[in-house]
């Protein structure tokens, strides 16, 4: 018989943790898992899921009033933030109900601070096997979540390293299993024919023979957008042509500290925005290098979306990347912090098309035989079954 698994979604928006959970939800062979799912109706992107869900028939969803965005919770007291909170107190019971009917077994949330509280408070009301998957960094982590994973079951790492850092905070290392992120090289396929209007480098004003380098992240200083800028800066003169081009939701005032230190290194006209793009394909299509020289990244599923996409990938060897990328084969790592490093990597790379082919090509390769869904989902279903019969 399948597992029973209920997603707990209390999410704002739909972010990279949550895609990982869609992913999951969309490659679960029918012998393997049931899903079902509880989303929080009172989300930004609420209406956007509900079209997600829809296009997964096999998966039963419900909707629930599971916390404001934290936007608007802003500069309200305790008072106002506590009454802003009452129905999802009503909607946990309510939840606690879905579960007993659909005779749910897992319950499995992101490490988001409700996200992590409520499924281990659902599993805690219920009975069922309670499941935090940690994406981010543990710098990151709130009490709520750090509440939420001593009192869950289990706690599922997206890379060793993340499993070494929480082990690290006192968790017990026998509730800690890590399971990789993945990819979908069917989708992130180099050789599928995209029409993006306009065209990339006429939306920025590139010229047609110009490299580009290029980084998907959050606008967060510690995603590696500093150094990337500040490389760029320092091979002005080896590479007066070569331009920039960064993705990812704008935050005005990041945006400012990125666009002032791209004026202070002369290369304000090679620095663009892209600001957040659903589909990062037609960019990774122009991207002669893919560089994501972020600190200590947990997982790193952008640099996996850039390797199935054949793109060289430049990242720092620290966090779970060295888990990933095979240093000269794959990708090539450098070291954290280091302006002088990314740029050093970056000519190394620019100068030899011959590496960068190799390298791309083994990229995919890696992707397809290490990081599919169906790995994923193998383990993660083979995990669920272990939990459930040590409960």
């Amino acid at each position: 018989m399948p597992i029973r698994l209920l997603f707990l979604n209390t999410r704002d928006q739909c972010g990279a943790d949550v895609a990982v959970h869609l992913s999951l939800m969309t490659h679960f062979a029918a012998d393997e898992v049931e899903v079902f799912v509880i989303s929080n109706s009172e989300a930004t992107d609420a209406d956007d899921m509900r079209v997600r869900l829809a296009g997964l028939p096999h998966v039963t969803s419900m909707f629930l009033p599971l916390g404001k965005p934290a936007g608007k919770l802003s500069g309200k007291g305790r008072l106002g933030k506590a009454l802003a909170y009452a129905p999802s107190v009503a909607s946990l019971v309510k939840a606690a109900a879905f579960v007993r009917k659909h005779r749910i077994q897992v319950v499995h949330a992101t490490d988001r601070p409700r996200d992590a509280s409520y499924v281990s408070l659902l599993g805690y009301m219920t009975g069922a096997v309670s499941v935090v998957h940690m994406h981010a960094p543990v710098s990151e982590l709130s009490r709520p979540t750090l509440w939420g994973m001593r009192n869950a079951t289990a706690i599922f790492a997206v890379s060793e390293s993340i499993r070494a850092n929480l082990i690290g905070l006192g968790l017990g290392p026998d509730k800690i299993h890590t399971v990789h992120n993945a990819v979908d090289a069917d989708y992130f396929d180099p050789d599928i024919k995209l029409d993006p209007r306009p065209p990339i480098r006429e939306q920025f004003g590139i010229p047609g023979d110009a490299p580009v380098v290029g980084i998907a992240a959050r606008m967060n200083p510690w995603k590696g957008q500093i150094e990337l800028i500040g490389a760029v800066s320092q091979l002005r003169g080896i590479h007066p042509d070569l331009h920039v081009v960064i993705l990812g939701a704008n935050v005005p005032e990041v945006r400012a500290d990125f666009e002032k230190r791209a004026r202070e290194g002369g290369i304000a006209g090679r620095v663009h925005f892209g600001g957040y793009q659903k589909d990062v394909r037609p960019f990774l299509h122009e991207f002669d290098l893919f560089v994501h020289p972020s600190y200590g990244e947990p997982f790193g599923l952008s640099i996996v979306e850039a390797m199935a996409m054949r793109r060289p990938v430049i990242a720092c060897g620290t966090g779970g990347v060295p888990e990933i990328i095979t240093h000269g084969r794959d990708g090539w790592l450098v070291e954290e912090r280091s302006v002088e490093a990314v740029a050093a990597g970056i000519t190394r790379l620019l100068n030899d098309g011959e590496l960068c082919r190799q390298m791309g090509a083994r990229a995919r390769e890696t992707v397809r035989n290490r990081f599919t869904p169906r790995q994923q989902c193998a383990a993660v279903a083979k995990r669920y079954a272990s939990l459930i019969a040590a409960a």
